[in-house]
């Protein structure tokens, strides 16, 4: 039997706080990992080189230094994300699942620098050594 899609399920208020909470925590997570490792070493899945080319050839103008919160989420912003992360349904793990992300990379999570998103990359897991 298969499962209802997001879109078929009425919103309701303890799934969004479920959601917040995960994406808090993996907020969380990433930030201490970007915060303590050069990014150009860092892999989060097998096929990270690949993503990030079709991403710069999708989204050629899309800033990653300032996001455009307005163009990210307007309905055409929104067919176009995800479109491109339907590309990877079956190839990356938890590709439809929602995360925290920083409007501006300078600044930190706070209420005013980050924006609710679906996101298409899960970290790989990591060994603690």
């Amino acid at each position: 039997m298969a499962l209802p899609s997001a879109d078929e399920l009425e919103q309701l208020p303890e799934i969004e706080k479920q959601w917040a909470v995960k994406a808090t925590q993996y907020a969380e997570t990433y930030f201490r990992l970007i915060s303590s490792i050069d990014g150009k070493s860092l892999r989060l899945t097998p096929i990270d080189d690949e993503i990030y080319q079709d991403f710069q050839n999708t989204f050629p103008n899309f800033s990653l230094i300032e996001i455009d919160e307005e163009e990210m989420k307007s309905t055409n912003g929104k067919e176009i994300w995800r479109n491109w992360i339907m590309k990877y349904e079956k190839r990356v793990s938890d590709y439809n699942f929602g995360t925290l992300l920083r409007k501006n990379v300078d600044g930190d999570y706070t209420e005013e620098n980050t924006m609710f998103v679906t996101r298409m990359q899960v970290r790989q897991e990591i060994s603690k050594a």
